[in-house]
C-alpha cells in the first residue's frame, strides 16, 4: 500500500517489487490526511505496456474494492473523518 490520493511513481516501485513475490499484486492507497473528508481507500492492479520484449511502462487499474472493519476500527475511524 502506499498514502495518498491514487497512485504516483512510487506506486510503480512498490508493485514491482511485490510482483516478484506474489502472482497479481494489488495496490492499496489509503488517504491518511482524510483530505476528501472521510478515509478514501482505493484499489488498483497494474498492466505492464511493453515494447517488444521491453517494458516500458506500468498501467494501474483501479478495481472494486468491498472495505469491511470491526467495530473497533468503525469506531476509532469515525472521528478522524469528521
Amino acid at each position: 500500500y502506499s498514502t495518498g490520493l491514487g497512485v504516483n511513481g512510487g506506486s510503480a516501485l512498490i508493485h514491482e517489487f511485490y510482483s516478484r513475490e506474489v502472482p497479481n499484486p494489488i495496490h492499496l492507497t489509503v488517504d491518511t490526511g482524510f483530505t476528501t473528508g472521510g478515509g478514501t481507500i482505493k484499489a488498483h492492479v497494474s498492466n505492464n505496456l511493453s515494447l517488444g520484449d521491453r517494458q516500458i511502462a506500468a498501467q494501474f487499474q483501479e478495481i472494486p474494492l468491498d472495505l469491511r472493519m470491526v467495530e473497533a476500527e468503525r469506531v476509532g475511524c469515525k472521528p478522524l473523518s469528521t
